[in-house]
């Protein structure tokens, strides 16, 4: 009673209460800086095993930069480059300086919702957008900086100009459409598979267009913007993205049935996984009348899970790593050593995404976006996090009830988010004690 009373006193105050909320999660932000937290358990080591990209830039940009697949990393170069710009700075001066930046991430995704919910309290959209700061993968690689988290943040501003277009019914509507595209392939360029969202934006934009000038004029845009990207990979040959040595087949066996089997049984998972906080409080809405009168629709969906389930295998990916495969598939294993929670819960969630999607095709689209999003082997929860949050939100056409951002919606998903970073951080410090004990 007296923490409710508390709570209504802090909210009769709004400017004060979302300050108030920011300040909180800044503070633990800055205080797991000090201390070195990583909620993801390898984000440090990403960041100690890569800096010699950043030197080597630093010591000869030309050499580094033509002769960057001989390194053996996946990842772009644009991130280690924009870094070695930075190496007059401190190092811990240069970690703030990511830190502070990636910021704006939350920033972009309150001005986004502020436009996509004009009804909807703006103190309950600012608390929202800042439960990002409670994300494992937000909190590590903004400590410990990575391209995943520099390229979300013009991803996110991507995102800002298409709801923008979206909602915007006047001659600007060209102009975000513009400014979508470009921050797509800058966001691209940090983070290739932000490449393929392209898809999802350009069927969006000739939805409106169509067979127009202005349609034409943006593919026109989308193909400059890549020219460099498809110089740099294939005409001078340096293909980072397929001469990893890592092993990590990225890209290479995208299309085998074991590949796209696991994420069909992963992936859903993963989406439902930041969604169940709303799903919890029932506030989107599902039609269970629309699926249950569609028997071929439930046959289909039930042959291709069952194929799935067939050509599973995600413990030979596992291993290469010791990591991967996301919350559901680590408690089936942690419970049962096997895959039948998993596959329960995947179930599950394919059909929950169906019935909320509403009969929406670009939901179906986005969903395919996201699977092919993730070509390597390897299927990390990370790498989808915090775009997914985002895309719950801003993208996916789901049917949200008219009180799904009220105060007891937003406190199960502080509840919910604040157990799975303590959780997080506690299993990750008690791996590195026991890897530590083995060792001695």
């Amino acid at each position: 009673m007296k923490i409710k009373i508390y709570l209504n006193l802090l909210m009769s105050n709004r400017n004060f209460f979302a300050v108030y909320i920011f300040l909180l999660l800044y503070l633990s932000l800055i205080i797991g800086f000090y201390f070195g937290e990583d909620a993801l358990g390898g984000a440090s080591g990403d960041y100690e095993g890569l800096f010699h990209i950043s030197t080597n830039f630093n010591d000869n940009f030309i050499i580094t930069f033509l002769n960057y697949n001989e390194l053996g990393h996946r990842h772009s170069p644009v991130f280690y480059f924009f870094r070695s710009l930075l190496f007059f700075l401190n190092e811990n001066i240069q970690k703030l300086f990511f830190l502070h930046l990636f910021l704006l991430i939350p920033f972009y995704f309150y001005k986004t919702l502020k436009i996509k919910f004009k009804k909807i309290n703006r103190l309950n959209l600012k608390i929202i957008s800042l439960i990002i700061l409670l994300f494992p993968t937000f909190r590590a690689y903004s400590i410990w900086p990575d391209p995943h988290l520099f390229g979300t943040l013009f991803f996110m501003i991507a995102i800002y100009y298409f709801v923008k277009f979206e909602k915007s019914d006047n001659r600007k509507r060209i102009n975000y459409a513009c400014l979508n595209i470009f921050f797509v392939a800058l966001s691209s360029y940090i983070s290739p598979n932000f490449s393929v969202f392209s898809i999802f934006f350009f069927i969006s934009f000739f939805l409106k267009y169509n067979f127009s000038k202005k349609t034409y004029l943006l593919l026109f845009l989308n193909l400059i913007l890549a020219i460099p990207a498809f110089y740099y990979l294939f005409i001078l040959d340096i293909n980072f993205l397929s001469s990893s040595t890592e092993s990590w087949d990225i890209g290479k066996n995208f299309f085998s049935s074991q590949n796209l089997s696991n994420k069909f049984i992963i992936i859903p998972t993963i989406l439902i996984f930041y969604l169940l906080p709303f799903l919890i409080s029932k506030s989107i809405n599902i039609d269970f009348k629309y699926f249950f009168k569609n028997k071929i629709l439930i046959l289909s969906i039930f042959f291709l899970f069952l194929f799935s389930t067939i050509n599973f295998n995600f413990y030979k990916i596992y291993i290469l790593t010791n990591s991967g495969g996301g919350s559901f598939y680590h408690l089936s294993q942690f419970f049962f050593k096997n895959n039948i929670l998993l596959f329960i819960v995947s179930f599950i969630s394919i059909l929950i995404i169906f019935l909320i999607s509403n009969k929406n095709y670009m939901n179906l689209i986005l969903f395919i976006c996201l699977i092919i999003s993730n070509p390597q082997l390897t299927i990390w929860q990370a790498n989808f996090s915090p775009a997914i949050y985002v895309f719950i939100l801003l993208m996916f056409n789901f049917e949200f009830k008219n009180f799904f951002l009220e105060k007891k919606i937003i406190m199960y998903n502080y509840i919910y988010f604040i157990s799975f970073l303590i959780i997080s951080i506690l299993k990750n410090n008690i791996i590195n004690f026991i890897n530590e004990i083995q060792i001695f």
